[in-house]
C-alpha cells in the first residue's frame, strides 16, 4: 500500500513524518463530506467530483 500523508496531527492513525496509519481511507468530495464516523461503508453513495477543489484529497486526478 502506498504511503498515505495526513497533516491533521489530533488524529489517531496520524504519525510522524505526517504519514496516516489508518487501515481504510475514505474520500468523498466537499458537497457530501460529514458523514457520521461510524457511518458503514455501503451506506454511503458514490460522490462524484471533477477536480481536486471538489474534494479534501489533495491527490484527487479525475479518470476521465
Amino acid at each position: 500500500m502506498p504511503d498515505v500523508n495526513c497533516t491533521v496531527n489530533t488524529c489517531t492513525y496520524w504519525e510522524n513524518g505526517n504519514l496516516c496509519s489508518a487501515k481504510q481511507i475514505v474520500v468523498q468530495n466537499d458537497q457530501q463530506g460529514g458523514f457520521s464516523p461510524n457511518a458503514s461503508l455501503n451506506q454511503l453513495s458514490a460522490t462524484p467530483a471533477n477536480n481536486t477543489d471538489e474534494t479534501c484529497c489533495q491527490t484527487f486526478k479525475n479518470r476521465n
